[in-house]
């Protein structure tokens, strides 16, 4: 088992790592500024973390610093320019870019050193965590917006597999539908608009398209993004999929035996127990699975998700590796218990190799994660009005799909917007 003081004697031997990067903290006393700690699901989970983190190390003293989720965003951006501490931050993915573009963020390959941490934590899963090349995110959780299958009901239809190819998809919605004329076999996101923006994109890739370039110029106008929503759009109109469901119906309909496929975050299989009534019990009928591909030999697709941490602590010397800050991080983040204690409790991944190592035998763990690995993450989270592209690229996909402009005029009118947006 990975532990702490594994990981930290690992690091000390480490030739990337500077002499002056492990030095002993002067201050144990650091500010952690986050949301899940006081979130119904987490609370007793991360309060007993953080405790078990401050007993291992006498000399630590957290000043944990708590707001809503819908307000995380913009009281972190206050504090700093407040210059309050942020010493460790809770973040999620998508919000990386943006806080990563104020070039105030610590560079955890400074700290630990690449070669130590990717002895922890597989390079793919690391890489969500960088920015212009640096590790300025360290993965707390990790997986992606991925596709969910109801085993039971592939079963009832006939389908002996979860299908591989768009092809297959289509085929198996239709076997889905005649057998269970009520279902909605596909329960694809046709509201709210941050959950369509990411069924959305994830078929844009599947089909080859991309909002934007590498140079952050709107090529959405495309070929690909037209079949894209030809092929969403007619997935309503053939009644393998329904308007007006977002990612809670979709849950429900999961858990009622209702709806064959849809894509969900690795908290799936624990709405479904919820969902349910039955628990547990109600495992066998969750599969993960690879979202459909155009062919053969494709790389299946999948939008990143996941929880961070980031530090702005003002200097190297207060986040050195064996700083309190740094040694927290290193708790949470590369130790097998507590990544292994989350998961037992609220049901999100583990990022080191070892812990994931333990879960091999859960193919649900298995399979996502290893899909995971390929996911991409949100193409409109590196602008800072990306709230502003959500509502365009989402009012533009919906349109499409309810019948008020065809896929070429939604996808021409989204690119104008977007263009404009990102003057």
């Amino acid at each position: 088992m990975l532990t702490r003081r594994k990981f930290i004697s690992m690091v000390a031997a480490s030739s990337v790592l500077a002499p002056a990067l492990l030095r002993a903290a002067t201050n144990g006393s650091f500010t952690y500024v986050g949301w899940t700690q006081d979130e119904a699901a987490s609370k007793a989970t991360i309060a007993k973390m953080f405790q078990q983190f401050e007993q291992s190390d006498p000399s630590a003293s957290m000043n944990v610093v708590g707001f809503p989720y819908a307000q995380m965003q913009q009281n972190l951006f206050l504090r700093l320019r407040a210059h309050q501490p942020v010493d460790v931050a809770q973040l999620t993915l998508q919000w990386l870019p943006q806080f990563g573009g104020t070039g105030k963020m610590v560079d955890f390959n400074d700290v630990f050193g690449k070669a130590a941490l990717e002895k922890v934590i597989d390079p793919g899963i690391l890489r969500l965590g960088q920015f212009r090349g640096k590790q300025v995110g360290m993965p707390w959780t990790m997986g992606s917006i991925a596709m969910v299958a109801n085993a039971s009901m592939l079963k009832e239809a006939g389908i002996a597999q979860p299908p591989v190819t768009i092809d297959a998809f289509l085929e198996a919605l239709k076997a889905i539908k005649a057998k269970f004329p009520e279902s909605v076999p596909y329960a694809m996101s046709t509201k709210d608009n941050a959950s369509v923006v990411g069924d959305f994109q994830t078929w844009l890739w599947t089909f080859g398209g991309h909002i934007f370039n590498d140079q952050g110029q709107v090529v959405v106008n495309s070929p690909a993004a037209v079949h894209t929503l030809e092929f969403m759009t007619n997935l309503v109109k053939d009644r393998l999929a329904a308007k007006d469901t977002d990612r809670y119906d979709a849950r429900r309909l999961f858990a009622q035996n209702r709806c064959a496929f849809y894509q969900d975050a690795p908290l799936a299989r624990g709405f479904a127990r919820d969902n349910s009534g039955k628990g547990a019990a109600f495992d066998a009928n969750v599969l993960s699975v690879a979202t459909p591909v155009l062919k053969q030999g494709d790389v299946p697709r999948s939008f990143a998700w996941g929880h961070l941490f980031g530090s702005f602590a003002a200097d190297k010397q207060s986040f050195d590796a064996k700083s309190a800050p740094a040694q927290f991080v290193s708790y949470i983040s590369l130790t097998d218990e507590p990544q292994l204690e989350y998961f037992r409790q609220v049901g999100l991944f583990p990022v080191t190799r070892s812990a994931i190592a333990k879960l091999s035998g859960d193919p649900y763990v298995a399979n996502w994660t290893r899909n995971a690995r390929n996911a991409t993450r949100d193409e409109l989270a590196v602008f800072p009005n990306v709230a502003d592209l959500t509502v365009i690229v989402g009012e533009q996909v919906q349109a499409a799909v309810l019948g008020q402009k065809s896929p070429a005029e939604a996808i021409d009118a989204m690119s104008k917007r977007l263009s404009a947006a990102i003057e």
